[in-house]
């Protein structure tokens, strides 16, 4: 297949603007995963200036772009036969490209894999950068390529890792069973929270088990009454305070005098929080490691001893740190904001009603908190 003449084309999918660019060779720039059209033209421009913007391609690039809005909206394309414009990309990109071009939907590859099926095993780095630069994703199908342990690494279009876990979801890719099963019983009892589903794709709000929970505690008092961008600058100022990344450890928290936690954005009572978690862990009063064994509300129990952590931080670690998928925040302002909205309420939910409205979700009320917290702050609800 040849492309008449060279351009750039911007169209609306299922899964937001698409862009594309081509030459007589094929298809050399696909943008997915900007905001709306505007951006995704200006891109397209940025990256390929030399090629012009094309309001109603000719009919072989159309047939393209329905092809596209067509698979983008649930159906089965694997887009094999069209053409790619490699420009002067290494040779081993483009067998890397061309051997990826091979997964079929639903399946995933891992970089180790694509390596060593393109006979250089020991090169899944390679295969990583060459994967961040692919510069027509979809086409060329980087978001089917997965870390050695199924985690969801980079993807190279400007939507991440959120469209690239939506894209997988589509494709039918069940990344954890337990996940699917929570979204199928969700589905199944509470059709609200099934279009909030079909929505939003799949759950994302996987067990953080590379942060030490340490860690995770810390980011939570920083976290407190403050806003993402302010709790993400002051927790950086934070880490700041010692060498290498991440915090201090307890034993240098313990050591760091309260007025140097202030000059860095803590107030004097989270100071004293971050103390006293530190002073606990340190003589193991508290032993964070032994939270993963303990039930859900021991956890609690365990975690509400320290200063400053109540029931609504223990629930944020048992959800974002430790997976439990069987916790409702019923304090939290921003799922009694989204069930008030969702089930016609006139207001926020109080804590007993939006208990009422979950209790249908056990055992899988985490999953529906996710869910009602993405409604809520893509403005869906």
């Amino acid at each position: 297949m040849r492309l008449p003449g060279s351009g750039q084309h911007v169209f609306s999918t299922a899964r937001g603007p698409v862009g594309l660019a081509w030459t007589p060779r094929g298809i050399c720039r696909l943008e997915i995963g900007q905001p709306d059209a505007a951006t995704a033209r200006e891109s397209l421009a940025e990256r390929c200036p030399d090629l012009p913007y094309v309001a109603r391609p000719a009919a072989p690039v159309a047939a393209l772009a329905a092809r596209l809005r067509a698979g983008l909206a649930g159906g089965d394309d694997d887009y094999r036969d069209i053409p790619v414009d490699d420009g002067d990309a290494p040779e081993f990109a483009r067998q890397v490209w061309r051997r990826l071009r091979k997964v079929p939907r639903g399946s995933v590859v891992t970089y180790g894999e694509l390596a060593k099926a393109c006979g250089r095993p020991t090169a899944s780095r390679a295969v990583g950068r060459i994967m961040g630069a692919n510069p027509v994703p979809i086409i060329v199908p980087c978001h089917r390529c997965v870390g050695a342990d199924g985690s969801l690494t980079g993807f190279s279009s400007a939507g991440g890792l959120p469209l690239k876990a939506r894209l997988l979801h589509d494709e039918g890719w069940v990344r954890d069973e337990e996940h699917a099963r929570g979204l199928a019983h969700l589905c199944k009892v509470d059709p609200k929270m099934r279009a909030l589903i079909r929505r939003h794709g799949p759950y994302l709000a996987r067990a953080d088990r590379t942060r030490p929970p340490w860690e995770s505690l810390v980011t939570a008092i920083i976290h407190q009454q403050l806003s993402l961008k302010a709790g993400q600058t002051i927790a950086g100022r934070v880490s700041d305070l010692v060498p290498g990344p991440g915090y201090p450890t307890p034993a240098q928290m313990l050591a760091i005098d309260p007025t140097v936690l202030r000059s860095v954005g803590l107030s004097n009572a989270k100071a004293g929080y971050v103390h006293d978690l530190a002073a606990r862990v340190a003589d193991g009063r508290l032993d964070l490691r032994s939270l993963r064994r303990m039930d859900d509300d021991a956890v609690i129990e365990a975690l509400t001893t320290v200063r400053g952590i109540g029931e609504w931080s223990a629930h944020m670690h048992l959800i974002f740190h430790l997976g439990r998928l069987d916790v409702l925040a019923t304090g939290d302002l921003g799922l009694r904001a989204a069930a008030g909205k969702l089930y016609g309420l006139g207001g926020h939910a109080t804590p007993a009603q939006l208990a009422a409205i979950a209790e249908p979700w056990r055992p899988y009320r985490s999953i529906g908190s996710w869910y009602l917290w993405e409604g809520l702050d893509s403005g869906g609800i």
